[in-house]
């Protein structure tokens, strides 16, 4: 009855045995240097959201600025015209000027149909000594369209507050600054006010500004976290992992979106990579340990016939192999032959001599 496994079987089942707990190991650390790479790319879009805020801060604080020393200049409130020039030479779209009671005083330029409600500015908290006030998106018409955002300052008279100075802006002031915010190629970007209203996007602005984010979005606006990542199908139907971080000077976020193919790409990359390397030393291994099988199951047999031949008293072909083992074994039954031989000899020779 023959055996169940051959030599060949139980050297492909040797291979086995070493190969698979190898393969583990390495797809183990696959895993690991593609959760790496993951975790380096949520690591950079944080980085991104907290560049872009800061470069939102910058530029208002800027605004800020300028306006802080137009407001000082004042002693009413009417602006001069060379002030007003150099305000739109600075990016200023509209200047307005409201009173203690909330009632526009002064508006330029002439031309420009502008009558923002004071409420929308942050005239009150201004008057109630808050200092800075940092609007939201607020509609515009004409020229202005799709609106503006406002940056007030108060105007002290004698050490009080007597006027709030508001200084309006196009939202399209804020696109220039996902160039200098780092980026990558695929990734999107937005900013929204503290409703939810989009400012300033990466992908068609012109058509999404001035109205609302996403409902995740909206929802991240008016959590209590300000910095965080969640997950969301974007406009256009891709799945994509968001970063995003809150402005404490304007309470504007800040919002950096991949797509959920380039956060996972490290890992896809990875686990190819290796699966394909592992198929090729795979079979690679298996391809020698059947060559080395082959070679030594031809011996084996060789030396099968050579006991058949010695059992039958006929000569005995010893193999020829490399392998120690066999050469000890076929040597053996080499002297157990000649031995054989020699007994017979003597047998026949006692023979003849009776």
């Amino acid at each position: 009855m023959s055996g169940l496994f051959t030599i060949r079987s139980y050297l492909m089942l040797m291979i086995a045995a070493i190969i698979v707990p190898m393969m583990t190991l390495v797809a183990i650390l696959a895993w690991n240097y593609g959760a790496a790479g993951r975790r380096t790319i949520e690591a950079e879009r944080l980085d991104v959201a907290h560049n872009l805020t800061h470069l939102m801060d910058r530029d208002i604080r800027a605004n800020e600025g300028f306006l802080a020393g137009v407001a000082a200049s004042l002693a009413g409130p009417r602006i001069s015209e060379a002030v007003i020039s150099s305000a739109m030479a600075s990016g200023f779209s509209v200047l307005v000027v409201h009173d203690r009671a909330g009632r526009q005083a002064f508006a330029a330029p002439a031309e420009a149909d502008v009558a923002p409600p004071a409420a929308a500015l942050g005239v009150d908290e201004v008057i109630a000594g808050r200092g800075t006030v940092v609007s939201g998106f607020v509609a515009g018409s004409g020229s202005l369209k799709p609106g503006l955002f406002f940056v007030s300052v108060p105007v002290l008279v004698d050490g009080q507050v007597a006027y709030v100075l508001s200084g309006g802006m196009m939202p399209q002031r804020l696109q220039t600054l996902f160039a200098e915010a780092g980026l990558h190629q695929g990734w999107t970007a937005g900013i929204v006010d503290r409703q939810g209203i989009i400012l300033a996007r990466t992908l068609r602005p012109e058509l999404y500004v001035g109205g609302f984010a996403q409902k995740a979005m909206v929802e991240v606006v008016h959590g209590k976290r300000t910095t965080g990542l969640f997950d969301i199908v974007s406009r256009d139907g891709v799945d994509v992992k968001n970063s995003f971080q809150r402005s404490a000077v304007s309470g504007w976020t800040a919002a950096v979106a991949v797509p959920a193919s380039v956060v996972n790409a490290p890992l896809y990359r990875t686990a190819l990579s290796m699966a394909a390397v592992g198929l090729a030393l795979t079979l690679l291994s298996l391809f020698l340990g059947s060559l080395v099988a082959g070679r030594i199951s031809r011996a084996v047999q060789q030396l099968g016939m050579a006991s058949a031949a010695f059992a039958s008293g006929h000569a005995v072909p010893l193999p020829s192999s490399m392998l120690t083992e066999l050469q000890d074994v076929a040597q053996a039954m080499e002297v157990s032959a000649e031995r054989a031989k020699r007994r017979e000899a003597m047998a026949r020779q006692a023979l003849r001599e009776r």
